[in-house]
Formats: structure tokens, C-alpha cells, sequence
């Protein structure tokens, strides 16, 4: 995931809404391991908009699609957690 770094990644909601976010650094989390995969990802927006946390379906060429759980870190800073299985 550190290769998203400085990429940007369509946010879409459920009414097919989107807008753009900036990966802004990706850090492995205490539970990556043999089984289990862990790391947050921080995006940044733009002032013109707002993302309220909830679910939104991530698009990016180097991932496919993949439905996120998003949460606001300021105006204009969003973070994700993932954790799953290897």
C-alpha cells in the first residue's frame, strides 16, 4: 500500500457522489503479522468539501475497488484502518 503514496484515490458514496483524496502516508498497524494484514491509511481532501465517516467504496488502479470505513481527522485530513485476513 506504501506505493499509493502521493497517488489519488476516488471516494464514492452511496449516491455515487465522488471525490478525489490524496494518500498522505500509510502505516502498518500492531496487528500486521504471518496472519493478519493491519494499516491505516491518511487521506487528504480539499476545503471545498467534506466527508462525513461512514462507508464509501475506494477506487484506485492499484487496488480495483474496495469498500472503506472512513473517519475525519480535520478539515481536510480523513483516515481508514484495514484489517484482514492473509
Amino acid at each position: 500500500m506504501s506505493a499509493l503514496l502521493g497517488s489519488k484515490v476516488a471516494v464514492f458514496d452511496s449516491a455515487e457522489n465522488s471525490v478525489q483524496l490524496s494518500v498522505v502516508s500509510v502505516e502498518k498497524s500492531p496487528i500486521d503479522g504471518d496472519d493478519w494484514e493491519g494499516f491505516a491509511v491518511l487521506f487528504n481532501g480539499d476545503e471545498s468539501f467534506r466527508i462525513p465517516q461512514g462507508s464509501y467504496r475506494a477506487v484506485h488502479d492499484s487496488f480495483g475497488q474496495e469498500e472503506i470505513f472512513i473517519t475525519a481527522h480535520g478539515p481536510t485530513e480523513y483516515q481508514t484502518v484495514i484489517s484482514r485476513k492473509r
